[in-house]
């Protein structure tokens, strides 16, 4: 996004909708100009969760169970979304890329088939279990395993890969003398380089023309609630992935807006465009590709709550630039 001001002077500057950007308003002083570049605005997702199995998260784990109908509904808010859910837990020793599979043995909820996507979904973080190598978190190194060793079963060609995880550690994946002791407490033994994982996720979509995306819901900050230890190596990886990744708070205070976060974000994408400066909500004019357009006639609002235009049905093509001038509020 770039933001830049547009000087008009002191006297009262008409311009007419036909040949100016500033449309047909009337203008003192200075207006602001913010212009996006529309992204590929995807209705398919895959989700890839890795949750912490260790027996103090499971309240954490619950959380996300209960609550995936709200997940399920921000996320189709703007448009049905055709999502598949996968999940491994944190134990690579245990685990090493397993998806975790359900009592009926399902392994990958599909909305396009599963009739009960909730349940289905239950049944699987129903399944993960306490395991005596959970102690050592490697989230970073089952995902990694899940989408070498499982890919086909959760993760389609052309489709992003949203990558959760949730866990109150730091990743300690392990390349070797990976025994003893709890890893913060051990020093014998050997990490995987960061590298291992930002080269595999970033070049993982690359050839489909679409992203692996991240987002951490790890502890951030001692200050606002006790964790084992932040969740630092996860946030690096994310924040290197960049892309509309976010990552959130595990404290239980903040634990609904991080999870529901993902499902607005992803439903967000190509038709919410938020202002980095307050607007006066009369004074917003929307032009796509240089064209003004009409509000009546082009879908969208603007919503003063959010500060954001809103654009609703037919969305600006990809690649288009969204350009949006307004009066700062005072």
């Amino acid at each position: 996004m770039n933001r830049k001001w547009i000087v008009l002077g002191f006297g009262i500057v008409n311009f007419l909708l036909s040949g100016c950007k500033e449309g047909a308003a009337f203008y003192r002083n200075s207006l602001m100009s913010e212009t996006f570049i529309q992204p590929k605005a995807e209705s398919s997702y895959d989700f890839l969760w890795v949750l912490d199995n260790s027996g103090s998260m499971k309240p954490r784990r619950d959380y996300l169970r209960n609550n995936l109908d709200s997940f399920l509904e921000t996320l189709n808010s703007r448009k049905a979304i055709n999502y598949q859910m996968a999940v491994v837990t944190t134990d690579a020793f245990h685990d090493n890329g397993t998806l975790v599979k359900s009592p009926g043995g399902i392994e990958v909820v599909k909305s396009a088939v599963s009739t009960r996507p909730t349940a289905d979904f239950s049944d699987l973080v129903n399944s993960i279990v306490d395991t005596p190598t959970s102690f050592w978190e490697q989230g970073l190194e089952n995902s990694y395993q899940a989408i070498v060793k499982n890919a086909s079963k959760f993760s389609r060609q052309g489709v992003p890969l949203v990558v959760v995880y949730l866990t109150d550690e730091n990743d300690y994946s392990c390349e070797s003398s990976c025994w003893g002791a709890e890893p913060e407490n051990n020093t014998t033994w050997k990490e995987f380089d960061i590298n291992r994982y930002l080269d595999f996720f970033k070049l993982y979509k690359k050839n489909e023309g679409t992203e692996v995306v991240m987002f951490p819901i790890v502890g951030v900050d001692q200050e606002k609630c006790a964790v084992a230890s932040l969740g630092a190596k996860y946030i690096s990886v994310a924040d290197s992935l960049g892309s509309f990744g976010k990552t959130g708070s595990i404290c239980d205070s903040e634990l609904a807006d991080s999870y529901n976060n993902i499902a607005k974000i992803i439903a967000d994408r190509g038709n919410v465009f938020r202002l980095s400066t307050q607007a006066v909500p009369s004074s917003v004019q929307v032009f796509v590709n240089d064209v003004p357009q009409d509000p009546a006639m082009a879908n969208y609002t603007f919503d003063a709550i959010q500060n954001a235009v809103v654009f609703n049905g037919k969305l600006p093509a990809v690649g288009s630039e969204i350009q949006v001038l307004f009066e700062e509020a005072k």
